[in-house]
């Protein structure tokens, strides 16, 4: 519910308060106002006391609206902290604020243009999307040719793309942000050049290529990057962020020395890296893998490993039971990974298993006795196989 103007009226008097904890109050209260509010309210951001600025603030965001971005608008010539309350209170307004920016982009303050660019990202919409072409092409301030070129990306806007194909070539935190816009726009046109980067002498360029490679992934994309893995002066990291972004694209790499990198993710990458090299390893039926993604079961910086691994017990079980036992009697697995080890051996109804899993019923670990139990009801279901329900006896004795 609004508020009367003899309220509005009221509150704005108790922001010159002399008490703090007064203006603080009003400057709260006033979020409910409305335009004749805005003013004492910017005024309030300038207030001494921080609960009365941080208030202020929110209660202009509150109001919002286009009459409030336009107030604001003369805060992005203030000092550092007025310019950086403006920006927030502005990108919270949103798309009421976009057609107040246009004039913004031909500013003659380079930092008033990248805060206008900023903020187009920001909120995501732009009522002159073309004048960002303008601006990429030529705006002398490379900050702000950056901030044009990642608008576009944030637009999606494939017109864009023959500019920000040149901006390739301009200096290298441009063309870092061009590779990015048009890793977002996935426009097959601009392969050709940004498979001419992977080559490129230096190789944080290299680098942020493959990766926009990988996310355009157009089948020139990724064939561009399957032909990357055969130059001989690829280095080791970029073998691997082009092997990580073939496998994210569904596609496992065949050349040589590609097996052992997905191996390496497999190894030491984080959770995505491990599913992904896995997914790949298990595609060429490399046997290697099995220990590592079992053994990743007891990493305690999983989240639900549980789950995790459910989406891939189909490919452990593609390996057959022969690699799985090998690995059920070989010591090197951690407690966590031999009890999904022995619960996938009980689904796969693996008989040759029963001798192994038996003696497991007497473990001092209850997850390796209950896991055990489980396997050996599925394939057997003798009495030999504890009850979800039971206890072993003293000693890891079972007590059937």
């Amino acid at each position: 519910m609004g508020l009367t103007e003899q309220k509005i009226r009221t509150l704005i008097n108790e922001l010159g308060s002399h008490d703090g904890a007064k203006r603080r109050f009003a400057a709260e209260e006033l979020s409910a106002g409305d335009e004749r509010a805005v003013y004492p309210l910017i005024k309030a951001l300038k207030d001494k006391n921080h609960g009365v600025q941080d208030a202020a603030m929110r209660s202009l965001i509150e109001i919002g609206g286009e009459i409030t971005a336009y107030m604001v608008l003369p805060l992005l010539r203030e000092d550092a902290f007025l310019r950086n309350t403006a920006v927030i209170i502005l990108q919270e307004i949103g798309a009421a604020a976009i057609p107040l920016l246009g004039p913004l982009f031909s500013d003659k303050d380079d930092d008033i243009r990248k805060f206008a660019l900023d903020m187009v990202c920001e909120i995501g919409v732009c009522d002159r999307p073309e004048a960002l072409i303008d601006i990429l092409k030529t705006d002398p301030n490379p900050n702000v040719r950056v901030s044009a070129a990642k608008a576009l990306g944030v637009l999606h806007y494939a017109p864009g793309v023959p500019a920000l194909i040149d901006s390739l070539r301009d200096t290298e935190w441009v063309c870092f942000s061009a590779l990015e816009a048009l890793s977002s726009i996935k426009d097959n046109s601009s392969v050709e050049a940004v498979a001419e980067l992977l080559y490129s002498p230096s190789e944080a360029v290299r680098s942020e290529a493959i990766q926009a490679a990988a996310s355009i992934a157009t089948e020139d994309a990724l064939s561009a990057l399957k032909q990357h893995l055969e130059w001989e002066e690829i280095t080791d990291f970029e073998k691997r962020l082009t092997i990580r972004g073939l496998l994210s694209a569904g596609v496992v790499p065949e050349s040589n020395g590609s097996a052992d990198t997905m191996l390496g993710l497999l190894i030491d990458g984080d959770w995505d890296d491990k599913m992904m090299a896995f997914m790949g390893l298990s595609a060429i039926k490399d046997e290697r893998a099995l220990f590592y993604v079992l053994d990743a079961a007891g990493d305690p910086g999983l989240s639900d490993p549980d789950q995790n691994f459910h989406e891939i017990k189909s490919e452990l079980m593609n390996f057959g039971k022969g690699p799985l036992l090998a690995l059920l009697q070989d010591g090197r697995l951690k407690f966590k990974g031999m009890t999904f080890l022995i619960e996938l051996l009980g689904e796969m109804r693996c008989a040759e298993a029963v001798p192994l899993i038996k003696p497991l019923l007497g473990s001092n670990l209850y997850d390796i006795k209950r896991a055990s139990a489980r396997a050996l009801r599925e394939i057997e279901g003798g009495p030999a196989a504890l009850n979800m329900n039971d206890n072993p006896g003293e000693n890891g004795e079972s007590i059937c």
